[in-house]
């Protein structure tokens, strides 16, 4: 526990005697909101600095229901599965998870082409794609256009790479 002032100590338990009043919460997150209290922190403060999409922090209890839910998506796995779980929560690729999104892909376009073959959409949808793909190789072709433009007007010495 850490030394806090008087002060400090009495403004936290104001705090969390407010949040417990209007935050439903279980006798765990009771007891773990109230450790984290006592060690001088807010309730609406957490050890991991995270922070909602405005920039603000998390509340403690916000971040412990999340990492016990973690925990207990874990519980049960595999470690290869472990592993492949961890990795898309961080944004990570892994083989496994690649091959998991491509079948997911796959399957979709399965029924995305019975859908437009019910609905007597096939060739539409082909017409479509053909005049996407065009329209993205005329699209690059008039960025390749307007690069070689400004290239033109650029001295190659003033680039940073040869």
């Amino acid at each position: 526990m850490k030394t806090m002032s008087k002060e400090k100590a009495t403004y936290l338990r104001k705090e969390l005697k407010e949040y417990e009043k209007n935050t439903e919460m279980t006798e765990a997150e009771r007891l773990a909101l109230h450790e984290w209290v006592a060690d001088g922190n807010s309730v609406h403060e957490n050890g991991s600095m995270a922070c909602h999409e405005g920039g603000g922090p998390c509340d403690f209890l916000d971040v412990y229901r999340y990492m016990e839910e973690i925990r207990q998506d874990l519980e049960g796995l595999t470690p290869r599965e472990r592993e492949n779980y961890l990795a898309r929560l961080s944004g990570t690729d892994t083989i496994d998870n690649l091959r998991e999104d491509l079948q997911e892909h796959i399957f979709k376009e399965r029924i995305y082409y019975k859908v437009l073959s019910k609905h007597g959409l096939i060739q539409e949808a082909e017409e479509f794609i053909q005049d996407e793909r065009e329209s993205a190789r005329e699209r690059a072709r008039e960025s390749a256009r307007e690069f070689s433009k400004w290239l033109a007007t650029h001295p190659m010495e003033e680039l940073p790479f040869e």
